[in-house]
């Protein structure tokens, strides 16, 4: 049975300052979990319909069990269609290992507001084996629930730092990293040249990179558009956008 206690944690994860309070966020759903099952994450609890338990059994040992009935579902889902599942993971302590960066391409995010914007790119970024993503106090919460599930499994694999952006990018540049910035007015990334390690700059959804960033910005990256009518779109999504660019660097390799 689920308690009044537990339910109420669970809500509350949909808060920032609630997941860094218990340390706690949350994955809903057979396929996330089963990749959570999977994952070197530690699992606190695992609250499920006694069907989905019974199945999983053997998968289960040394976790926290709650069963759960629908209604206690309702309140703590964020779903239309009730999972049958859902885990509460502690947030993992991921090591910044400054050699790995130098010598690969990274993702640096300045300022991503939309949560679902951000899981997608981690799911980008690990399709394209992006091991790390460095972001600013400004950006969305990686832990926020919608961006757990557009990452699809991403963020269990992807490691994701916040952190002063501009010091870590001048660090670097001093290392002999080149940092690469997408921007409107940049060069087109199809005829520019690329390299196979670097930090690849993507901005906000709607100002783009900020003035301090752009400043340490060695190279400017744009994709040009192909449209018949040039005013048709004004930019791409900054998920789209992402997938792009990486998908060029990666067929340069």
């Amino acid at each position: 049975m689920l308690s009044k206690q537990v339910t109420k944690i669970v809500q509350n994860l949909e808060k920032k300052k609630f997941r860094e309070k218990y340390n706690l966020f949350k994955i809903e759903g057979e396929k996330l979990v089963g990749e959570l099952l999977h994952s070197p994450l530690k699992i606190h609890s695992l609250i499920a319909f006694p069907s989905w338990l019974e199945q999983n059994k053997k998968a289960l040992s040394n976790v926290n069990i709650i069963e759960a009935d629908e209604r206690e579902m309702h309140g703590i889902s964020n779903f239309q269609s009730l999972p049958e599942v859902i885990a509460l993971a502690e947030i993992p302590v991921h090591i910044y290992r400054k050699e790995e960066v130098l010598d690969s391409l990274s993702l640096v995010l300045n300022g991503i507001q939309d949560p679902g914007n951000l899981g997608t790119i981690l799911r980008v970024a690990d399709w394209f084996g992006i091991g790390n993503i460095f972001c600013d106090a400004d950006c969305a919460g990686v832990y926020n629930p919608k961006c757990v599930q557009a990452s699809m499994g991403a963020i269990f694999r992807v490691k994701t730092f916040y952190t002063d952006l501009p010091v870590l990018l001048s660090e670097l540049k001093q290392e002999g990293l080149p940092v690469f910035g997408t921007f409107l007015d940049g060069k087109n990334i199809y005829t520019t040249a690329l390299s196979t390690r670097g930090l690849i700059v993507m901005g906000n959804e709607g100002k783009g990179i900020s003035a301090e960033i752009e400043a340490l910005t060695g190279q400017k990256l744009t994709i040009p558009s192909f449209a018949r009518n040039s005013e048709s779109t004004e930019s791409l999504n900054v998920g789209v956008a992402t997938g792009i660019i990486l998908s060029e660097f990666k067929r340069r390799m």
